[in-house]
């Protein structure tokens, strides 16, 4: 199980709540906490729970309406809910209740996604959770234990969903999840150098929430080696670097993760996190 510091580094949602809030950011659950489930009014003038509560795979979607990311992933989670939808395995989407329920409404039926959308008051779950960017998928077992928070990745965002649901369902091992998440390296010739950035990128992120600076750290550079101008890669460089305690080395990573995104949520993780 990772630490809370690695955890922290590992969910960019956290670092961003320190730039744009006054108040403390909540602390996160880590993988293998026993999550909360609240009862929350639903988008329907129902209530619901947070998490299943007859043994099923909990899938819960933090996201915001009028905004791209999140219309993206909504639109793959609709996907992924046809995927699953004989297996035991339950979708909600979460909301801020300030919101427009106009606006929520439009978002869910663009998307095409027929789930329960919880509407939270006051962001008391957000905070609860430590959620301050969208979208974040969060999936927890059968227990109600959190299995992975998943931030905004625009490449194989629903895969990597249905690989972790797909595991605590028990249909694939873990080495199997292991490469859903992080696909094996092949240089083949001709293989674009981007692409091949790309699987290192991804490599690293599943090592650094896994608790693994040092090896996302190289994983991070090899991407670099092979794209140079690879913002989200000395991102992942500069969290890497945090993680490992050496500040000083994540700096550079950081002004140049900003130079090419001044918004990137790892590289403002990483300096909250050496800012502190």
């Amino acid at each position: 199980m990772n630490a809370a510091v690695l955890q922290r580094l590992a969910w960019p949602a956290l670092a961003l709540a320190a730039a744009l809030a006054a108040r403390p950011a909540a602390a996160l659950a880590a993988p293998g906490e026993a999550l909360p489930n609240p009862e929350l009014p639903t988008l329907d003038g129902g209530r619901a729970t947070l998490l299943s509560t007859s043994g099923e795979v909990s899938v819960f979607v933090f996201a915001r309406p009028g905004q791209d990311h999140s219309a993206r992933t909504l639109r793959e989670v609709a996907g992924c809910v046809t995927d699953f939808r004989e297996r035991r395995v339950r979708w909600v989407v979460v909301m801020s209740a300030a919101f427009p329920k106009s606006q929520v409404r439009a978002a869910m039926a663009e998307a095409g996604l027929e789930v329960p959308v919880l509407l939270d008051a006051g962001d008391a779950l957000y905070d609860r959770l430590g959620v301050r960017l969208h979208p974040v998928v969060g999936i927890a077992d059968r227990t109600g234990r959190l299995a992975a928070m998943m931030p905004y990745q625009a490449v194989n965002y629903c895969e990597a969903m249905k690989a972790r649901v797909r595991f605590l369902l028990g249909e694939i091992d873990e080495a199997a999840l292991e490469r859903a998440l992080s696909p094996a390296r092949a240089d083949m010739p001709g293989a674009s150098p981007k692409a091949v950035a790309n699987r290192d990128l991804n490599l690293g992120r599943r090592q650094l929430e896994r608790g693994m600076p040092e090896k996302a750290l190289a994983s991070a550079r090899s991407a670099l080696l092979r794209d140079a101008d690879c913002g989200p890669a000395h991102a992942l460089a500069a969290q890497s670097l945090a993680a490992l305690g050496r500040c000083p080395e994540a700096k550079p990573e950081i002004e140049a993760a900003l130079r090419a995104d001044p918004r990137d949520p790892g590289a403002l993780a990483a300096r909250a996190a050496c800012a502190r």
